[in-house]
């Protein structure tokens, strides 16, 4: 029995691997933390990135900006004097 005993002690982490195994998730959260706060600042980018593809777009093509209001502003008329018959 005293040898079962032994392993069985031995077995048990001791002080110092408990703290170093606590040591090593702490770096490991830090890296994990950082990862997330730059996939934070990328996702952000990005959508700056197509906010301001946009709005080039709309400069450099104002014309089609406008017929799609003409044809908005056209349907809207067709839809209230279609109503206006019924």
């Amino acid at each position: 029995m005293s040898t079962e005993q032994t392993t069985e002690e031995k077995k048990a982490p001791s002080k110092e691997d408990i703290l170093n195994y606590l040591q090593e998730q702490i770096e490991v959260k830090k890296v994990q933390l950082e990862l997330q706060q730059l996939s934070s600042q990328l996702a952000i980018a990005k959508a700056e990135e197509l906010k301001a593809l946009a709005f080039i777009a709309q400069i450099t093509n104002p014309q089609q900006e406008e017929e799609e209001d003409e044809q908005e502003e056209s349907q809207a008329a067709k839809t209230r004097t279609l109503k206006k018959d019924k």
